[in-house]
């Protein structure tokens, strides 16, 4: 007879992530494969290389092409002219690899990541297995207003109510987009895209008051309004700006911007996300001001707004749903009154070292709730269930 201390441990129950962007690119992803690691036999699937040791990877190479002869080319044709959707998703070279690597496999459960990815995890391991967790609004992207544009944004929309909407649970990154996904036949949970808890100095302004934003070079990030307003402040402030290279030629012409407005603003290169929160951590004010071209970036509550918060800086932020809400609840800086150069000037002429130590003492306060430790026990709670309703119907 075998003894209850003789019988052999259950199995870890299996998760699979998967991606159609390179996971270990990607902050907000990374942070569900470092919670489920430990816990679960975890599989990611996506393009690029594995994203940790301690998980099964396979690779979305790109290369799978399926013989496609007259006939099917010419229902691909029709898919277009008629906007069918369902052929269009389920033909589409990344879903077509994606079943073919797949197929056959079984998981507990499964978090699918943006819409893109929640249709095909469905069909392989049924929407009773499936978190989708939805990295932004996506029936509203900012297509442009062309005949294209208005495809896609109807194609998008499908998704989200044909595709999306039958997975049993889903997050996403901020409440104002959870709300709107009520309309798609949605209830998302929140997870913020907030930032590992870092033990981090409380670092006193000096003489000088100095900004910092990093990130891509992108003009609807004010970057440019931001230089000048520095620029011609009568407060002794300095920008300092750490870009990436893509895009390539926006990156320069802020570089131009830079080396034409002085000494206050600067052009870094981008720093690695291992040192980028240390980094900041030699500022005083963190800086975004999202213009709103979007629904996305109306409601944007975005990593590096996070990333000031661990840094430990204060936040200047425009007048963006989400982000002004967490700066107002926490004390953490100033919301501008506007977009627009006048509307940062102001707020910039504004700063005293007094209200900017006010700032950074806040964001020393708040650096524990508004971590990634707090956040990702809401996809922890919602794989779990998934798990134990899969484990009870055998």
């Amino acid at each position: 007879m075998v003894s209850a201390n003789d019988a052999p441990e259950a199995a870890r129950p299996t998760l699979l992530i998967l991606s159609f962007v390179p996971i270990d690119g990607d902050p907000r992803v990374i942070k569900q494969v470092r919670r489920f690691v430990d816990e679960y036999d975890v599989t990611t699937c996506s393009p690029g290389p594995s994203p940790h040791p301690g998980v099964t990877h396979i690779e979305i190479r790109g290369d799978h092409t399926p013989p496609r002869g007259i006939g099917t080319r010419i229902l691909d044709e029709v898919a277009l002219r008629t906007e069918w959707f369902r052929r269009m998703y389920f033909q589409s070279p990344g879903v077509i690899e994606t079943i073919h690597l797949l197929q056959g496999r079984r998981f507990d459960a499964v978090i699918a990541n943006d819409a893109e990815t929640v249709g095909v995890a469905c069909r392989l391991f049924g929407a009773d297995r499936v978190h989708a967790d939805l990295h932004e609004f996506f029936p509203d992207m900012g297509f442009e207003d062309s005949t294209m544009g208005k495809r896609h944004q109807r194609y998008w929309t499908w998704m989200t109510k044909e595709l999306v909407s039958p997975a049993v649970s889903s997050t996403t990154v901020g409440a104002s987009i959870a709300a709107r996904y009520h309309e798609y036949g949605l209830r998302p949970g929140v997870v913020t895209n907030s930032t590992h808890l870092r033990d981090l100095p409380y670092r006193p302004v000096g003489s000088t008051i100095r900004l910092v934003h990093s990130g891509n070079p992108f003009h609807e990030r004010s970057l440019e309004e931001i230089m000048r307003a520095v620029a011609a402040s009568p407060v002794d402030v300095s920008f300092d700006l750490y870009l990436t290279w893509h895009p390539e030629k926006d990156r320069a012409r802020f570089v131009e911007i830079a080396e034409e407005l002085g000494p206050r603003i600067t052009v870094h290169d981008p720093v690695p996300q291992s040192i980028l929160i240390e980094t900041l951590n030699e500022y005083d004010l963190g800086i975004h001001i999202l213009q709103p071209v979007s629904t996305n970036n109306v409601m944007a509550l975005p990593n590096k707004f996070f990333d000031y918060v661990q840094a430990r800086l204060g936040i200047i932020v425009g007048p963006s749903v989400e982000m002004a809400k967490i700066v107002r609840e926490h004390g953490l800086g100033v919301v501008t009154d506007g977009f627009d150069e006048k509307a940062i000037a102001r707020t910039v002429d504004a700063l005293t070292p007094e209200r900017v130590n006010e700032f950074k003492q806040a964001a020393m306060q708040s650096a524990e709730a508004l971590s990634a430790e707090r956040q990702v026990e809401v996809w922890a709670d919602a794989v779990r269930e998934i798990v134990r309703r899969t484990r009870d119907a055998g």
